[in-house]
């Protein structure tokens, strides 16, 4: 009964982001995994019943509508990949056509796009619910938004920039097309006090800017779209004078699936709104909070092409809750995402390298602003060829980067000792070459067969 009433009330209440936000600090704790439970259940319970494909894999599984009753049935759900998604959409809507009226895409830089479809409730909620942790930053926050919104069907800059608008929030949408010198201008102009970009831009902004970065008054600089290192927290920080907040989101999930806080221990998950699972990426078996392995996301609030136990791909853990956070959010926590299992690369015997290693090696290099690192085979060597933007005419980049790689110990190894890796080349082309207006840069290409 009680969280029936919980669920009706959270349906119910038409509240401002404001609101919300002071509205978040008082609920307890036990009230936001109450009203997680009750919505999981019904986005069960809904996918059953208007998605007959579901329905029969579910069947396969052994899962009954009668089932769908307590939250433990969700391990004895199917896995949704994003191969299902591109494949076969219309199995996962669960919404009549003419109710579908947004869709959202992924930037492809593994391939062919997913798309997935909104209601208008589905996007007012969603709207609603980021713009209410833009609310925190306080009545001042003036922010400027800067990500690619030439690609179509990429959704990102607008998603925040109407969020931003819901939640009462000044903001300007320049995209990351734009150069560093423009972006400059608006910041000073408009007093922005708060940046929202990738870490391949800021970087870009920060190297080719014409001032120095911590004489422009930012105090917040949001980063999402791509993993990045602590290393580079600490020097992006330093330059700005300004907190590096991480954010985690994807098309997949209409962006806003967790953020940090300014205490920057963790990204509170929107609980209310995604349920989140840690994986073994090889069997599939949960992993207990603080074990690292594959997130696994299912919506709880959309109603037009939810998506259960999607397979993110994204590596990461959840942290154990042990009370409200210091900045008053009652909403669990994950780690920040250390990179994907498409990214990671297995080099010589088996070597597992990790992304955010190449870019604290790669990235740490003067003058290079972004690079891209194609792995080949040769007979039985894995080979490395790496293509680096530089900024200005910095002598010896060559050979830096491949002290950088070579400083990266698994791949020190594989050529020195096992002589199973070899870097094949190091090219250098002007800043800008990579990305080639994708909202974002690929930057690690696997080619062996």
């Amino acid at each position: 009964m009680l969280t029936r009433a919980l669920l009706a009330l959270s349906r119910e209440i038409r509240v401002t982001p404001r609101q919300l936000a002071w509205l978040a600090d008082r609920v307890p704790l036990w009230a936001i995994r109450k009203i997680s439970e009750a919505r999981l259940l019904r986005t069960l319970r809904h996918v059953y019943r208007n998605s007959p494909a579901q329905r029969e894999r579910w069947g396969r599984a052994g899962v009954k509508l009668s089932d769908l009753g307590i939250p433990e049935v969700l391990r004895h759900i199917p896995f949704t990949t994003g191969a299902d998604i591109i494949e076969r959409p219309e199995d996962y809507k669960c919404a009549p056509p003419g109710e579908l009226v947004h869709v959202v895409s992924t930037a492809g830089t593994k391939g062919r796009r997913k798309q997935v479809f909104l209601t208008q409730h589905d996007l007012d909620h969603h709207l609603t619910m980021i713009g209410m942790n833009f609310r925190r930053l306080g009545r001042s926050t003036r922010i400027l938004v800067m990500f690619c919104v030439s690609f179509p069907g990429w959704a990102t800059a607008h998603v925040i920039q109407n969020a931003l608008e819901r939640a009462g929030v000044f903001s300007i949408l320049s995209g990351a097309e734009h150069s560093p010198q423009e972006q400059i201008s608006l910041i000073r102009e408009h007093n922005i006090n708060v940046l929202f970009t990738t870490p391949t831009y800021l970087h870009r902004l920060t190297v080719e800017a014409d001032v120095e970065p911590r004489s422009l008054g930012i105090r917040y600089i949001h980063l999402g779209a791509q993993a990045w290192t602590e290393a580079f927290r600490a020097e992006m920080a330093s330059a700005w004078g300004a907190t590096l907040i991480d954010c985690y989101g994807s098309a997949e999930s209409a962006f806003g699936t967790a953020a940090e806080c300014v205490h920057q221990n963790g990204l509170h998950v929107a609980e209310t709104d995604f349920w989140l699972e840690v994986v073994d990426p090889a069997s599939g078996t949960p992993l207990p909070d603080g074990e690292e392995g594959e997130l696994i996301l299912t919506t709880l609030s959309r109603f037009g092409m939810p998506l259960v136990r999607y397979r993110t791909r994204d590596i990461a853990h959840l942290i154990k809750q042990e009370g409200r956070c210091a900045c008053g959010m009652p909403l669990r926590k994950m780690s920040r995402v250390r990179g994907r299992l498409d990214d990671i690369l297995k080099l010589g015997v088996a070597t597992n390298v990790y992304p955010d290693d190449i870019d604290t090696a790669v990235l740490s290099v003067p003058g290079v602003t972004d690079y891209r690192l194609v792995v080949g085979k040769d007979g039985y060597k894995d080979t490395l060829h790496v293509t680096v933007e530089q900024d200005g005419e910095e002598p010896g980049v060559k050979d830096a980067v491949t002290k950088a790689l070579l400083s990266i110990a698994e791949i020190r190894h594989g050529c020195e000792h096992t002589q199973t890796v070899t870097i094949d080349g190091i090219e250098v082309v002007p800043r800008g070459t990579l990305s080639e207006a994708r909202p974002k840069s690929n930057r690690v290409v696997d080619r062996r067969t």
